[in-house]
């Protein structure tokens, strides 16, 4: 199991200018990057060096808790880039560290020509994982001509909330989407140093699932984040509650500031003029059970919410109407989903009667609930497992893939929407089909392994399925050449038309690749017309 990686830091600032790196990068090579010097480990591959736990950042603890991230503190010496840093609160299992902003980086040893980037942001509902999942190693990416990145970012309450008092400090009037800034910090450091590994910063991919696929669309919307990448891929889009107002209530929405204050109330912290001094030395584990504590449902739309909020800064304004009215940064982009985002989430829901799936839509949706009701067709307790797969996926899902695609031809830059419906071949894929979480061991190419909330496609000493092989190296395919060149079309497979809202067409991965046109339309529609209906105050 790998541990934080220990650093000595020192607080003499080293020489801005770097060395020339090395032509062959060796564990024994030291490689510069802002803060000092780095070594790294060889793969179970040797053509493919891995660096981990590298600090983008100044560790954001005592007064940098609740900021924007700092430069990184400078080290001495040489030190070991040889194991993963710590995750965030709430990401690595229910631990974790406030010292987490860190990066791991997989590349060829061989520096011919500047490869093509490829940074992944990682799912968890904004709220945990981590950026060192067993899924995500890059070694099978980096062998394919890329250079592989995955980073932390800080979650839940630590990294997203918002309070008067922080916003009044920050200078911009805003709070709560610190989460984001580390993204933005992670690409900065991407610009100033990813050549030093190979990579090409003027060729950089941002990557993610689920809450990792709304950062790629959220950030696609930061003022900050422009020219930091070049194309981007969002798999199954995870946008709830990002069109949260900073200091008011919007759409039923209690305000970002809202869910500040009550975690200051579970703290104990009464004096509001001591109020961030109080907060930022409480306890991190007191923190996090504050958060633990408050009420938080998504799928009910009950509680606060932890993720982005519209600042006016960070995410200037509504987030769907800069997409629907082309605001979002112009670069090729990849979206899509797969055959059955809901079944992961919605069998915890405690529902399984008609008149309590009807309830939850008339709640969530009350403009909306008829039709809703009729889209969703549950006419017997027998359908409702069912119905609330499909509640969930569309809603949740389908609704913001449809949207980043459809607004994606207000830019210049073109669009490719898939469907991933390949049923895993494991007992998670057997209970939920092809669930959320599915696509990512295909796309990374780590088809065995450990892990358990994506888990592998074969046990130890058995053989991956022919079909799963095949579809994992058409996926890496797609995306690489994607991160070359910004199309994702390469030769010996399938055409993969552009998106057009007009013809509606999508690749279809699954047993076979082909194209379909529409999927999930009237999903997509339902949900355009909520959000449409929210805006206009029905």
């Amino acid at each position: 199991m790998v541990t934080k990686r220990s650093v000595v830091f020192c607080v003499a600032l080293i020489a801005a200018c770097a060395p020339e790196p090395p032509a062959t990068l060796a564990p024994d090579g030291p490689v510069a990057v802002t803060g000092g010097s780095v070594t790294g480990v060889l793969t179970e591959n040797p053509d493919v060096i891995a660096f981990m736990g590298i600090p983008y950042a100044a560790p954001p603890v005592g007064s940098l808790r609740w900021s924007p991230p700092a430069p990184v503190v400078p080290w001495s010496g040489v030190t070991g880039a040889t194991e993963y840093g710590s995750s965030c609160m709430g990401g690595g299992g229910r631990g974790g560290d406030e010292d987490c902003l860190y990066l791991n980086i997989w590349t060829r040893r061989e520096k011919t020509e500047p490869q093509p980037v490829m940074v992944w942001i990682h799912g968890g509902g904004f709220t945990s994982g981590t950026g060192s999942g067993p899924s995500y190693v890059g070694t099978h990416l980096a062998e394919r001509g890329v250079v592989a990145m995955t980073i932390n970012y800080r979650l839940n309450v630590f990294g997203f909330m918002a309070h008067p008092a922080l916003s009044a400090e920050s200078g911009y009037g805003g709070s709560g989407n610190y989460g984001l800034m580390d993204i933005v910090a992670a690409l900065e450091w991407v610009r100033d140093n990813i050549a030093a590994f190979g990579g090409d910063p003027n060729r950089v991919t941002i990557f993610g699932e689920s809450a990792g696929a709304g950062a790629v669309m959220s950030t696609m919307l930061v003022p900050q984040s422009e020219g930091l990448f070049q194309r981007a891929i969002s798999e199954s889009d995870w946008v709830y509650g990002w069109d949260r107002g900073l200091s008011e209530s919007v759409r039923g929405m209690p305000s970002a500031e809202a869910g500040g204050v009550r975690i200051a109330e579970l703290l104990q912290v009464t004096d509001p003029r001591a109020s961030l001094a109080e907060m930022r030395d409480a306890d991190a584990g007191d923190v996090l059970a504050a958060f633990r504590q408050v009420e938080y449902s998504p799928f009910t739309r009950e509680g606060y919410g932890w993720g982005p909020n519209v600042d006016g800064h960070v995410i200037p304004d509504d987030p769907v109407a800069m997409y629907e009215s082309g605001r979002q940064h112009d670069v090729p982009l990849i979206v899509g989903m797969n055959g059955n985002e809901g079944s992961l989430f919605s069998r915890n829901l405690g529902i399984d009667e008609v008149a309590e799936f009807q309830a939850l839509v008339r709640k969530a949706i009350p403009a909306q609930a008829d039709g809703a009701i009729e889209h969703f067709a549950v006419a017997s307790d027998e359908d409702v497992v069912a119905g609330l797969d499909h509640w969930v996926h569309d809603m949740y899902f389908a609704g913001p893939v449809r949207l980043h695609a459809r607004a994606h031809a207000k830019v210049s830059s073109p669009a490719w929407l898939y469907h991933f419906t390949r049923v895993p071949p494991t007992p998670r894929g057997a209970a939920l089909g092809s669930h959320h979480t599915a696509e990512i061991r295909y796309v990374f190419g780590n088809l065995t392994g450990p892990g358990t909330y994506t888990q592998p496609l074969a046990g130890e000493g058995e053989e991956v399925p022919r079909v799963d092989q095949a579809i994992s190296e058409a996926m890496m395919s797609y995306w690489v050449q994607f991160a070359k060149t910004g199309n994702p079309n390469v030769a010996g497979q399938p055409v993969w038309p552009a998106y057009d809202p007009a013809s509606d067409t999508y690749l279809e991965i699954g047993e076979q690749i082909h194209t379909g046109t529409g999927v999930h339309k009237a999903g997509g529609d339902l949900f355009d017309a909520v959000e449409a209906g929210k805006r206009a105050g029905r």
